[in-house]
């Protein structure tokens, strides 16, 4: 139940998730990489009056680290939910950026990883994703279960946080190509990296 309460508070945090719920709640049991870019926007919009900065404060539940969470439903073996991770706000082709990794997180287990990318123009929030990464997601995956193996070898299976997104230990590198305005984000465990390009501004 502890859990439980947990996760009912973390959805206080994210406007778009009250909609769901008021809306019956059981009937969404997901969301997605898009959904959550969508919230962000609107929490930067409704919170923040435009403000990016309102995000710093932000915080992943249970995670604890700076972050932003769209909760698909109260009980997780019924839920896909996206959990950014905030890695950065960076300066990168003309313009400022709040840089996440993001989590797509099914029923307890990552199912999808990718880079994002936020600033404003002209007051409005923009944003640019990168795409998914197969191999980096294989590796990101089969190292929580290595994990879970060598500190767990009685298990059948892994603890969930061995399989979601991001785990506990995780640490992520941002790094910034300058040259071709690219983000570029590597798991420091295994060598995994996601990409996102930025356009350049006015520089």
């Amino acid at each position: 139940m502890p859990q439980l309460h947990r996760r009912r508070a973390a959805v206080a945090l994210v406007p778009l998730m009250l909609l769901l719920l008021a809306a019956g709640g059981c009937a969404s049991s997901s969301t997605s990489i898009s959904a959550w870019q969508q919230s962000v926007s609107s929490y930067v919009r409704d919170k923040g009056g435009g403000d990016p900065a309102v995000l710093s404060t932000v915080k992943l539940p249970v995670d604890g680290r700076p972050g932003y969470a769209v909760i698909g439903h109260h009980d997780v073996e019924q839920s896909t939910d996206a959990k950014g991770l905030l890695l950065g706000n960076e300066a990168l082709g003309g313009r400022v950026w709040m840089v996440y990794i993001v989590g797509l997180v099914k029923q307890q287990k990552v199912a999808d990883v990718q880079l994002a990318a936020m600033t404003t123009v002209d007051g409005k929030v923009s944003w640019k994703r990168g795409k998914s990464n197969g191999d980096a997601l294989q590796a990101y995956r089969e190292y929580g279960i290595r994990q879970a193996r060598e500190r767990f070898p009685d298990r059948t299976t892994p603890p969930p946080r061995y399989t979601q997104f991001p785990k506990p230990d995780d640490v992520f590198q941002l790094t910034k190509n300058e040259q071709d305005d690219k983000f570029v984000a590597t798991h420091v465990a295994t060598g995994a990296q996601w990409e996102v390009a930025v356009p350049a501004g006015k520089k």
